[in-house]
């Protein structure tokens, strides 16, 4: 590493408490914490800076650190750790949920269950794909080759009729 990638690393450790804060204020209200985040920023930007995908221009800003650069690529990382962790975070509170003796969830399954029984054949099949394996339009919309909006018409017809028979009841 040359001495002008130290010196910049060197400023970003110098400046911590400036991106601890726009850690905070990126992941406010979420399961990720800010420390976390910083550092993975800071191994994500000595990984990039190490291997030249990031040039030394776009860090710095006229003798001084590009702060809306380096808010970006915290942001960034934000979003691609939010997206990682979501299907785990999913799986997770479901089968904690399952696991509780929560009576009224297991009520409610039932209940949605004989809603959705009387359904249409493709809706009843896309609506149980979507509940119990998937969790995203997107990703069932790639596995089944079935257009996105199709789909989420789909799903979003079943939920309105599923909430209208709830209310009813």
């Amino acid at each position: 590493m040359s001495l002008e990638e130290n010196n910049i690393l060197k400023l970003l450790i110098k400046n911590e408490k400036t991106w601890l804060k726009m850690c905070q204020d990126v992941s406010f209200n979420s399961r990720i914490d800010h420390k976390d985040l910083l550092h993975d920023f800071y191994i994500l930007i000595h990984s990039k800076i190490d291997s030249k995908k990031i040039k030394i221009n776009d860090i710095m800003d006229n003798d001084s650190l590009n702060k809306s650069f380096i808010y970006k690529m915290i942001h960034n990382l934000f979003i691609d750790t939010i997206r990682k962790d979501k299907d785990v975070l999913i799986a997770t509170e479901l089968s904690n949920i399952l696991k509780a003796d929560n009576k009224p969830y297991v009520d409610m399954e039932g209940i949605v269950d004989e809603i959705v029984n009387d359904f249409y054949w493709f809706d009843k099949k896309l609506f149980n794909l979507y509940r119990k394996k998937f969790y995203s339009i997107r990703k069932l919309s790639a596995a089944t080759n079935i257009g996105h909006v199709v789909v989420w018409k789909t799903i979003n017809n079943c939920i309105k009729i599923i909430k209208k028979k709830i209310d009813e009841k």
